[in-house]
């Protein structure tokens, strides 16, 4: 893909990478899939961007969609993003999935299970990202040498039980609705598009973290979580259905402002931490609506008081109603000006 910034690289303005049979702007259902919009409606295409226990705001964002009767026409999803954009795609009704998560992450199994703990055990209110979450959790039981010596610091038979409860066995064919799934290949260094196959490997890859969780083998590849060089999936959203009206959710957190840094592996992740934003910056400018809902301040892996997540994302969805309802009106009224 051409790049127009300056000293771009194939890591900070990727190649999209798609499957056999699947191209950008057409989707691996070649523009004809039913469903898919034809002259007089002008297509969505939402784009759900990761973030932990964050990302349960997409599911108040898609009920506002749905109740203000947006269409969404396709979804890409990274990371929560993704886990949230294939039960959605499978059966899209945002209500029901929102029942049946906050179900889930308030049973008794996910409060008490020791992987569960680890992953999404929190830490300090210092915390910058999801990296740092994990650490804390290492810190109170998982050696970090294991990080050195095996392939990755946790296993991901347990991560993909727990995507598998969402997802089941069900393929891309079974979807309702057009849906992908950015990946980082960590061999040829590219972004890997999924929109075939197993959704339960493509979501388990885009939620393996490169060095907590191994990358997941697919087709000689090593597949992992691309949050990293971008957590808002709007130039993968664009490639989807041409010219779709892209909605993007951010679910970021603020950089706060620090004047030191006590340890050498706090620098590392306040770099990193900036890196990920300003690449996050340059994706959202693509990106025709901005849904930001307000849950900045909220750590990655604090899973307490989940309505509020939720309602979060509603009320964010809400302020922005408005705009992508002129947004579609001013593009179909340019469409039909042009076609007389």
């Amino acid at each position: 893909m051409a790049s127009n910034r300056p000293g771009s690289s194939r890591l900070t303005d990727p190649e999209l990478c798609y499957p056999p049979g699947c191209s950008p702007g057409e989707g691996p259902w070649g523009g004809r899939r039913p469903g898919l919009p034809i002259f007089g409606k002008i297509p969505v295409v939402v784009a759900l961007g990761g973030g932990g226990a964050r990302g349960l705001a997409h599911l108040g964002v898609l009920e506002v969609l749905e109740e203000a009767k947006v269409p969404i026409d396709a979804v890409v999803g990274i990371s929560a993003g993704a886990l949230v954009g294939a039960i959605y795609s499978l059966e899209p009704d945002a209500r029901a999935l929102t029942r049946r998560t906050l179900a889930f992450m308030n049973s008794e199994e996910f409060r008490n299970d020791v992987f569960m703990r680890v992953m999404f055990g929190g830490g300090g209110e210092s915390e910058q990202n999801a990296f740092q979450s994990i650490i804390s959790g290492l810190r109170r039981g998982i050696r970090f040498t294991s990080l050195i010596r095996k392939a990755s610091i946790l296993d991901a038979s347990r991560l993909r039980e727990v995507i598998r409860e969402f997802v089941g066995e069900h393929t891309f064919d079974d979807l309702k609705i057009p849906f992908a799934v950015p990946t980082l290949d960590l061999g040829p260094p590219r972004e890997v598009v999924l929109s075939e196959g197993s959704l339960l490997e493509a979501v388990t890859a885009s939620c393996s973290i490169p060095g907590f969780f191994p990358p997941v083998e697919r087709d000689g590849m090593l597949l992992a979580d691309c949050g990293v060089i971008g957590s808002v999936p709007v130039v993968q959203a664009r490639a989807m259905i041409k010219g779709a009206l892209v909605i993007a959710v951010d679910l970021s957190r603020e950089l706060e402002v620090i004047d030191s840094v006590e340890r050498g592996w706090d620098s590392i992740l306040r770099c990193q931490a900036i890196a990920g934003r300003k690449l996050n910056e340059l994706a959202l400018t693509k990106a025709d609506v901005v849904i930001n809902p307000a849950v900045g301040e909220r750590r990655w892996g604090d899973f307490s008081d989940l309505e509020t997540i939720v309602e979060c994302g509603r009320e964010g969805a809400r302020q922005s109603v408005e705009g992508i309802h002129k947004r579609l009106s001013g593009v179909l009224a340019r469409l039909r000006r042009r076609n007389l």
